[in-house]
Formats: C-alpha cells, sequence, structure tokens
C-alpha cells in the first residue's frame, strides 16, 4: 500500500456501514472503543476516526477541496450499490476519453459525497481505442 488516508467523521457507525455495505471497502483493523477502523478496497486504505480533529475546528463538509480517486474493476456493482442506498451523487456515471502516445484512453467515472461530506470519485479503466 502506498498511501493511507486519515478520516474524521461524525458517527464512527455511521461511517462505517457507508463505506463497508454500500462502496465494498473490507474491515482491516477494527478498534469500536477508539471509534475508529481501518478499511481497504482495491489498494486504498482509509482509516475512519469519530471525534475531535487536532488541526481545527472541523465544519460539515469535512472533506471540502479534497477529492479521493478509487481505481476499481467492478464500477456498475459500486454504483447500483450506491443509487440502491440513496447516497447523493456529485457525478452520476460518465464514460472520460483522453489522447494519450497516439492512443485513446478512457475510463468510467463516478463521483459520491458520504455522510461526512467527504468526495469520492470511482473510475475503470476502459479497454483502449473504444468508442
Amino acid at each position: 500500500m502506498t498511501l493511507s488516508i486519515e478520516l474524521a467523521c461524525a458517527s464512527f457507525a455511521r461511517s462505517l456501514r457507508f463505506y463497508t455495505d454500500v462502496l465494498g471497502f473490507v474491515t482491516m483493523r477494527f478498534a469500536p472503543d477508539e471509534r475508529c477502523a481501518e478499511l481497504e478496497r482495491d489498494g486504498v486504505a482509509v482509516l475512519l476516526r469519530e471525534g475531535g480533529w487536532p488541526l481545527g475546528v472541523l465544519e460539515y463538509p469535512f472533506g471540502r477541496g479534497v477529492t479521493l480517486v478509487v481505481w476499481i474493476q467492478d464500477i456498475d456493482a459500486i454504483y447500483a450499490g450506491v443509487q440502491a442506498y440513496g447516497a447523493r451523487l456529485h457525478r452520476p456515471m460518465e464514460r472520460a476519453w483522453r489522447d494519450e502516445d497516439g492512443q485513446r484512453i478512457g475510463h468510467m467515472a463516478f463521483e459520491v459525497i458520504d455522510p461526512d461530506g467527504y468526495a469520492l470519485r470511482f473510475c475503470e479503466p476502459l479497454p483502449p481505442d473504444g468508442y
């Protein structure tokens, strides 16, 4: 794992349910007495922690100015789960293409807002040169 991110949350139980039940993260370490858990999905580690924030006052939405990008292989399943849950979408599912070294490279992507206001963009690569 090359990056792990810690997210403050207003309700540990609510955030844990959202990340595991809706987004498909797996619990790697669970410390309910400390109101925190380390989760993982597709090589992305997220530590959820309820409580104070030593860098300043926390105001909703907590993740202003930050978008977490997670590259996955089963975007349709996650998107369906997000929709079934009724989560707040910031951007619906879309295809994005760019030219890179003479080849068209693309991905599917959508962006969802978690219960504490963090933006998560899920992306899945598309086969090259597909239109």
